[in-house]
């Protein structure tokens, strides 16, 4: 099976980048395109209801405070990242949107075995909805 163009649900924390690094290594492999997602599921429901603005207290943009909190993921990858998607809301809707828009066929998702992530799996709910081929990464917490 060959890829063209593989996707990274990232979050922001410390175990991403070791999803990434993965992610890089198979997508040089596979000469695909490499692109990471994040995806804010607290705006719709919070940041809406209180008007939350684009801009933050220095100024800068939410997509520009992510894609700098995202930079220490990629600092050791070397592959090119052709692009960072940024989506607010619904995960597994903005993920759909951008698997159709980006022409994406493969998701990696990252996942803990921690008894929270059994219950409460936004990947597992991604991989029930998603039409596209997607990889777990199991995580060591």
């Amino acid at each position: 099976m060959c890829y063209q163009h593989i996707v990274i649900a990232t979050d922001l924390s410390d175990d991403g980048k070791r999803l990434v690094e993965k992610g890089a290594r198979l997508a040089a492999a596979l000469q695909a395109k490499l692109s990471l997602i994040y995806v804010d599921i607290y705006y719709d429901t919070y940041h809406a209801a209180i008007g939350f603005s684009e801009k933050s207290y220095d100024g800068g943009s939410f997509e520009d405070k992510i894609k700098k909190e995202l930079e220490p993921l990629t600092q050791n990858v070397n592959y090119p990242i052709y692009e960072v998607i940024i989506g607010r809301g619904d995960f597994t809707e903005q993920l759909q949107n951008a698997v159709v828009d980006k022409s994406i066929d493969l998701v990696i998702f990252g996942h803990h075995h921690d008894l929270w992530n059994k219950l409460f799996s936004s990947t597992q709910h991604a991989i029930n909805q998603l039409n596209v081929d997607v990889l777990v990464v199991p995580i060591k917490s």
